[in-house]
């Protein structure tokens, strides 16, 4: 099993490359993680369940866009900060390992693929989301200074 230490050195990322990366965060890289529904799968789905999901998600996406928006005139629960920060961190990880390339652009093998490698660095990167923590606060309280002026 590859350790955490040894990914860093093979992908050549820094503890300076993730903190530029988690002060370059803005709100709208937030936004995504104000989900209404979360949905948590403890196993692969396959091609078929996949698209039964996101004919549902389209159903209801009206539905999820009036919850998000009433959600988002309030403050979020530290449990809540917590759960963006860890979606933050999965995201960054995935993102390098990309490597550039669009998600869109993966077959779903190569989607299963990098998911599992994500899970397993994120299981090696525990600190990763505790460290991009204060990072969505602070957006948090932007978002919320902001929403009186609009």
């Amino acid at each position: 099993m590859i350790k955490f230490k040894e990914f860093i050195l093979e992908e050549d990322i820094s503890e300076e490359e993730i903190d530029s990366i988690i002060e370059s965060l803005t709100w709208e890289d937030i936004l995504e993680f104000y989900e209404t529904d979360e949905l948590v799968l403890d196993e692969a789905i396959t091609s078929s369940e996949r698209i039964r999901m996101a004919q549902k998600m389209r159903s209801r996406k009206q539905m999820l866009a009036l919850a998000r928006k009433t959600k988002l005139k309030r403050a979020s629960s530290s449990d809540v900060i917590m759960r963006r920060s860890k979606t933050a961190a999965r995201k960054l990880m995935y993102k390098k390992l990309l490597k550039g390339r669009s998600k869109s652009q993966l077959s779903a093998a190569e989607k299963n693929q990098i998911e599992a490698r994500v899970s397993m660095l994120m299981s090696m990167a525990k600190n990763l989301p505790q460290k991009l923590a204060p990072k969505v606060k602070e957006l948090e309280r932007k978002r919320l200074r902001g929403a009186g002026k609009k």
